[in-house]
């Protein structure tokens, strides 16, 4: 299985017949399931300048900003131009460094509580709801849209984006919970 698979099947789970992603994915349960551990106040400033719940908005934020991305991607636009520097490195290494990147400022969390991560939910539960994609289309589309460090990325790109993202800041959350309750 390819990388990209990989990375889809990890935020997707199964996929549905002729594996078309289904509006119930992996990653938007996960985040769910964090949304009610009683964990978000807990802040370990070795780990992360952001506690436990500022950690799960952000990821909810960059949900919909990758959302946002892939749905230009997979317009077609763009086709010509092409990932930098930094784009190349994580699809190269397959991770990203922590406290490396500094967080873009619509992505940064405005508290990390309940009252600020309930309608990010919400409002994700209803656009996977909207999702109609395959796997075959979005490895064969050749548009891209720009990440402000990694520059343009293609939809297969985003995903796998997406996945390192995801697990990076699930990471970085196990260890605020784990070195917090010391």
């Amino acid at each position: 299985m390819d990388r990209i698979s990989k990375a889809v099947y990890r935020l997707w789970g199964s996929l549905g017949t002729n594996d078309k992603l289904h509006d119930t994915p992996r990653f938007a349960d996960e985040l769910s399931a964090q949304c009610s551990t009683g964990k978000l106040a807990l802040r370990d400033e070795r780990v992360s300048k952001w506690s436990y719940g500022e950690q799960l908005e952000h990821l909810y934020r960059s949900s919909h900003y990758v959302l946002d991305r892939l749905e230009e991607a997979m317009s077609g636009a763009n086709a010509d131009e092409r990932r930098g520097v930094w784009g190349h490195g994580l699809m190269t290494a397959g991770f990203i460094p922590r406290g490396f990147f500094p967080t873009i400022p619509p992505l940064e969390p405005e508290g990390g509580t309940i009252d600020q991560i309930g309608p990010l939910r919400e409002s994700l539960k209803k656009r996977l709801a909207e999702v109609d994609l395959d796997l075959r289309r979005i490895k064969a589309s050749p548009g891209r849209s720009l990440h402000p460090r990694m520059k343009w990325l293609t939809s297969s790109e985003w995903f796998f984006f997406a996945d390192v993202h995801h697990r990076h800041h699930l990471s970085i959350m196990r260890d605020i919970a784990r070195t917090a309750r010391r």
